[in-house]
């Protein structure tokens, strides 16, 4: 165990070692959503080239480096001790190691901690590369039948049942597409507030996109609480609604639910 917490992932491989007066560079890598393959070729060149990959959820990237037979060392990098081993990391650069920085899954910074990591170093100059890949985000809208060409991102949504109501309502003109990431034990909260809130506006529920789980519901909010019982408590939820005058009228009012196997 070395003394910043980091680990390889035990199947053997190079060594990595920096380059005398080569200041390292932050990866910000891309990760899939479900399905290990939906990853790109430079990602996987990066993975495997970098002295460390910093992880939100080191069991996620173990199990996706693995698959793919890569050996580089991981550390944590979580909400937990972010700002330790952030420190830990920027040393690491400064003696010319380059690091890559995955979330669990999708892409980082989008819902996880990793900002802090990449502000400080761009603060102290290191570069920062973008390797792009999936994004719940945009492969939920890509499916969603709902316009994509103006979206408003909600991570992190009110967890009172008083303040939720009211944050709902707020949104009751907003014309662009609403997109929430939800837990599955929240889901039937909001979607009572949202059949109060916007009784008539379709949605979509998309659980576990591009696994052989994937499912997606569609419908206006009171249809799908009678649908929802059948979602696993473990699925990871994303919730599309179209936006305020979109044309609810184009779409069938009666709910329906299709299952996709990526098998």
């Amino acid at each position: 165990m070395a003394r910043d917490g980091s680990q390889p992932n035990g199947r053997g491989g190079e060594s990595r070692t920096a380059t005398p007066g080569h200041r390292g560079t932050l990866y910000v890598v891309g990760t899939p959503i479900g399905h290990p393959d939906d990853i790109t070729l430079r990602a996987l060149a990066v993975l495997r080239q970098v002295a460390i990959i910093a992880s939100e959820d080191p069991r996620a990237t173990q199990a996706l480096l693995a698959h793919h037979g890569i050996a580089t060392t991981i550390t944590s990098y979580g909400s937990a001790n972010r700002h330790e081993k952030m420190l830990i990391l920027l040393d690491r650069l400064k003696q010319g190691e380059d690091i890559a920085l995955v979330s669990d899954n999708g892409t980082p910074v989008i819902y996880d901690p990793g900002c802090l990591f990449v502000a400080a170093a761009h603060r102290a100059g290191f570069p920062v590369k973008t390797v792009p890949g999936p994004s719940t985000i945009t492969a939920a809208i890509a499916i969603s039948g709902f316009p994509g060409d103006a979206i408003l991102f909600d991570g992190h949504l009110p967890s009172t049942n008083h303040r939720l109501a009211q944050h709902l309502v707020a949104l009751c003109k907003e014309r662009r597409t609403l997109v929430f990431y939800v837990e599955q034990k929240i889901l039937g909260k909001l979607l009572k507030n949202l059949a109060q809130a916007l009784p008539t506006r379709q949605m979509v529920i998309a659980t576990d996109l591009t696994t052989d789980k994937e499912t997606l519901f569609r419908g206006r909010a009171d249809e799908l609480l009678d649908q929802i019982g059948s979602v696993p408590k473990e699925s990871a939820v994303t919730v599309v609604i179209e936006g305020h005058g979109a044309g609810s009228r184009h779409y069938s009012s009666s709910s329906s639910r299709r299952r996709i196997s990526t098998r």
